[in-house]
């Protein structure tokens, strides 16, 4: 499967809440994809690297619960990560890397720049979007299925269901 086509997948309406993609430089400076996609936020931190400059994509469901509805609208969050043992001469290839990775992750809501995995939380994703405006804000912000993954938005008052 292309990155393209890899992208698309993880991106899908009807991908689950926190699939994921990461892509890394490989020695000819060409995108390729560092390991296996996966699911969860919590997995995505444990497969970045300290010693790598990698970029994520995640796919975060806003979902909204109203009386009798219900809608899931996917934001895609790009992280780019350098790891803190990665060498000063390396850190050049974020740059270097943040526009062919931008060809392959478009239509990207959020983008964080990390260093710490430990800085990439759900709180803050969630802030990070409402804060990116919308006419409509979600109920709760989905990213995995693991505990800690689904992140109420608090912004509409509860009896207004």
């Amino acid at each position: 499967m292309s990155l393209s086509q890899t992208f698309t997948k993880i991106a899908a309406k009807e991908a689950k809440a926190g699939s994921y993609m990461i892509v890394e430089l490989d020695a000819k400076k060409k995108v390729q994809i560092r390991g296996e996609s996966g699911v969860g936020l919590a997995s995505l931190k444990s497969n970045l690297p300290t010693d790598k400059v990698c970029w994520a994509a995640i796919n975060v469901h806003g979902v909204d619960v109203r009386a009798n509805v219900e809608s899931v609208r996917t934001k895609v969050v790009q992280i780019n990560w350098v790891g803190k043992d990665v060498p000063a001469m390396k850190r050049m290839q974020a740059l270097a890397g943040k526009e062919k990775v931008g060809k392959i992750f478009k239509g990207v809501a959020l983008t964080m720049d990390v260093t710490i995995a430990e800085d990439v939380t759900p709180e803050l994703i969630v802030k990070a979007l409402l804060a990116c405006g919308g006419a409509h804000k979600p109920t709760y912000y989905q990213m995995g299925a693991e505990e800690g993954e689904k992140v109420e938005a608090n912004f509409y008052d509860p009896a207004n269901k």
